[in-house]
């Protein structure tokens, strides 16, 4: 493959969104399902959540939002379990790039997130030659 050079523990890496059009996979659908049981209880669908007018319940504000993200980075992320040493490791980093608004890592960086593995573990599993849910180096 011209161009692509071996990624390292510092390759900094993101969610490439046009894999998840290139693959035909639904990235709303998937984001859905990373949701906690009891928010999604709230949404039957990934459907019209892409913009939804969203309260912060702190100071009442009202902003626009997806909502499916909201719910996931203010509800979802402060459950325990949702990223855990039980959680797979690519759901763990997808998780991780969702909650941080998709800002490119590196796996050293990831790291002090994802505790348990460490970045040379972490960079076999996604700098591999398969794509795991859109996870890829972040291209100059």
């Amino acid at each position: 493959m011209p161009g692509w050079t071996k990624p390292t523990v510092d390759t900094k890496f993101h969610i490439d969104y046009s894999w998840w059009e290139q693959s035909g996979r639904n990235f709303r659908l998937y984001l859905l399902e990373q949701l906690c049981d009891e928010c999604r209880k709230r949404f039957s669908t990934h459907r019209e959540t892409e913009t939804v007018d969203w309260v912060d319940p702190e100071t009442g504000e009202v902003t626009e939002a997806d909502a499916l993200l909201q719910c996931l980075r203010n509800e979802c992320a402060q459950r325990p379990d949702f990223i855990n040493e039980r959680t797979p490791l690519a759901t763990a980093v997808f998780r991780l790039f969702l909650l941080n608004g998709n800002r490119p890592l590196s796996p050293r960086e990831m790291h002090a997130t994802i505790r348990w593995k460490q970045p040379q573990v972490i960079l076999a599993t996604i700098g591999g030659p398969q794509t795991y849910l859109g996870i890829r180096p972040l291209r100059d």
